[in-house]
């Protein structure tokens, strides 16, 4: 242990002496240190922000109609109960999940009980209604609230289930657009309830003869509501449709939920070779901005990295041109009982030294860099939907990376020059 750190004392003492190579070194190491860290954090903050923007379920297959019906040869056409039943038999399928567009009209002629405020004077909203099997949002339920079919005559409101996303959306977009206040920071508008007239439409000659008031209860906010409808409970869109007497038309689409999200491509296949569509709509956006992300991110890292090696090169030489200058010195340790193992550990922490005080300086380099152009950012851009608070994301073990490569890199560098002082022959140096 003492032996370690005479040997260390001795490489600071070095670096000492050649301050001016030393800060061009550790400089050398700052800029690969802090390019590394932020562009990696950049990839990770973007991919953080496209997920919230496009939430797709890794397990979840959307399965529609075929755009082409072959009278069902392949076994595809309509969605019904025995394709729903074809379909949970397939090879990787844990559960499918039905959902089906009501087809009544349902208008919205005021604003939900506490929201007059944000309510446009004589406006009447139109809402377009999926009904959706409540296994599939069962997590998303408020507790304490439940997500079920009241029932025909019962005064109880209608369980209704909203995108979440919607809401960043109105605050962004519609109430805007409608020059409307925006709902205020932590309010929660699950458990509000809004008054309706079903079969009710504001399209002329679409209102249906029967017209009745209901009221819609909000129980959650979830991921696997459309972003574009509300989501009841299937059993109440099955009865609607059945007191208007609107004809079973089968599923508009069937979730199915793959077992282990690498079941997901061979589902697909199966499902596209019984005759049958999957709507990859936000999956196939998901993945397509994630693909760019990650590109985008590699080329930037494999310039960062490509810039630790341009500081291990500089380290190595500025090393090599040290130890050919110290090349009496080094004779000298070795007279007074230093071994070239001794002298080779000297060089190589030279080389670490420089190295980790480089990466250090960039990684906090790199934050503050973060936090500017977060600021920038935010002060710049409008404010649209989804934009997230920071486009950088720093985990702990980012930092440490960003420390460790730089240092490694050094030591890599400072390989060849602790080989040459090694091989300094103190008896021909000092004769």
């Amino acid at each position: 242990m003492t032996r370690a750190r005479g040997l260390l004392w001795i490489a600071v003492a070095s670096l000492r002496a050649d301050r001016r190579g030393a800060l061009v070194n550790a400089a050398a190491a700052c800029l690969g240190a802090a390019a590394l860290v932020f562009f990696l954090a950049l990839g990770l903050g973007v991919s953080r922000a496209a997920q919230r923007m496009f939430p797709a379920d890794a397990r979840l297959v959307e399965v529609v109609p075929g755009a082409v019906a072959l009278g069902g040869v392949l076994g595809g056409g309509k969605l019904d109960a025995d394709a729903a039943a074809r379909l949970a038999a397939l090879p990787g399928v844990a559960a499918v999940y039905p959902r089906v567009s009501l087809r009544v009209p349902v208008a919205a002629p005021g604003p939900p009980n506490g929201l007059a405020y944000n309510w446009p004077p004589g406006m009447v909203l139109q809402i377009p209604v999926v009904g959706v099997a409540p296994e599939l949002v069962a997590a998303d339920v408020k507790p304490g609230l439940a997500f079920a079919d009241p029932g025909p005559g019962s005064d109880k409101p209608i369980p209704v289930m909203l995108s979440r996303r919607l809401l960043e959306i109105y605050d962004k977009t519609i109430a805007p657009a409608w020059g409307v206040r925006r709902l205020p920071p932590g309010l929660s508008v699950v458990g509000l309830q809004l008054p309706v007239k079903i079969g009710f439409s504001i399209v002329p000659q679409k209102t249906e003869d029967r017209v009745y008031e209901a009221r819609l209860e909000l129980v959650g906010l979830s991921d696997r509501v459309p972003i574009y409808m509300l989501a009841m409970p299937l059993a109440t869109v099955r009865r609607l449709h059945g007191e208007y007497g609107k004809a079973d038309q089968g599923y508009t689409q069937v979730s199915v939920l793959a077992r282990r999200p690498g079941d997901v491509p061979a589902v697909t296949a199966a499902v596209r070779r019984m005759g049958f569509s999957v709507d990859e709509g936000e999956r196939a956006t998901a993945e397509r901005v994630g693909t760019v992300v990650v590109v985008t991110t590699g080329a930037l890292v494999f310039l960062a990295v490509a810039m630790c090696a341009l500081a291990a090169l500089a380290i190595a030489q500025s090393l090599s041109a040290s130890v050919r200058g110290r090349t009496r010195e080094i004779a000298v340790l070795e007279a007074l009982g230093a071994s070239p193992r001794d002298v080779r550990r000297i060089v190589l922490a030279e080389g670490a030294i420089v190295g980790l005080a480089g990466g250090i300086a960039g990684a906090l380099l790199a934050a503050l860099l973060a936090a500017l152009a977060d600021r920038a950012a935010l002060s710049l851009l409008p404010d649209f939907p989804f934009r997230p608070d920071t486009f950088f994301a720093l985990p702990g073990w980012l930092a440490a990376l960003g420390v460790a490569v730089p240092a490694v890199a050094a030591v890599l560098g400072a390989l060849a020059p602790a080989a040459a002082a090694a091989r300094v022959d103190p008896a021909r140096t000092l004769s």
